[in-house]
């Protein structure tokens, strides 16, 4: 096993524990995913506790979403997350996304709820890492339906809300995707905060835009960065 994907399964195993000890998923919820070149993916097992995941027990597919390499005691019963649509349809549109984290994050899910809007406005942090969030239109989780949508979205997000189901985020690895969700959660967080307290007194345009110039220093922008100015 070449050094860099046992590196790629211990750091999966870590991340999964560190999304449910920060209550980003719970039971067996959410999933995880990671690029290992020639069109091969490393994912999460679907119906398994994330927190209990085992590096041996991640399994590898192909872009079609089919298990290859050979089997093990391990992973012979093993399927690949439900979600495996939503994973494939990034990397797909996005050859520059090396990682993508799917959870379900309670301040996430309860704006969408609501029907209010993410606005990472609301934190310095939020507009420098984020930029504009994208929103797929609401499709029934693990179809191909949902895969597209999130396809369509990502071509210019790296984090894509999925209403009433939670959040997918992509990453130049699986590290850089979840300090996005960790963002993203704290994001929305604030967001109920403010609603809460009467409403978003915006910052003012010129400062969004300052911020916005740093994160095009940082390499960071995309072009829907300007959907923060409106």
């Amino acid at each position: 096993m070449p050094v860099n994907e046992q590196q790629l399964r211990e750091d999966m195993c870590e991340i999964a524990r560190m999304m449910a000890a920060k209550g980003f998923i719970c039971g067996p919820a959410g999933n995880i995913s990671a690029r290992l070149g020639d069109d091969r993916y490393l994912l999460t097992p679907t119906m398994f506790f994330k927190q209990k995941l085992k590096p041996e027990q991640l399994i590898i597919i192909n872009g079609q979403g089919e298990k290859v390499g050979p089997e093990t005691d391990a992973t012979r019963e093993m399927k690949p997350t439900s979600e495996v649509p939503m994973h494939l349809g990034i990397y797909k549109t996005r050859p520059d996304i090396g990682g993508v984290v799917h959870a379900h994050p309670v301040n996430c899910v309860a704006l969408t709820a609501a029907g209010k809007p993410f606005r990472p406005q609301v934190l310095t942090e939020g507009m420098l890492f984020l930029g504009a969030i994208g929103v797929a239109e609401y499709a029934t989780p693990t179809t191909q339906e949902l895969g597209d949508r999130v396809a369509e979205t990502v071509v210019d997000h790296d984090c894509v809300v999925l209403p009433y189901h939670g959040v997918i985020v992509g990453g130049s690895d699986m590290w850089d995707a979840l300090a996005k969700l960790e963002v993203l959660d704290q994001v929305a967080e604030i967001c109920g905060k403010v609603n809460a307290m009467g409403g978003e007194v915006p910052l003012d345009r010129k400062h969004v835009a300052g911020m916005l110039e740093l994160r095009k220093k940082y390499g960071m922008n995309r072009d829907s960065d300007c959907d923060l100015l409106e």
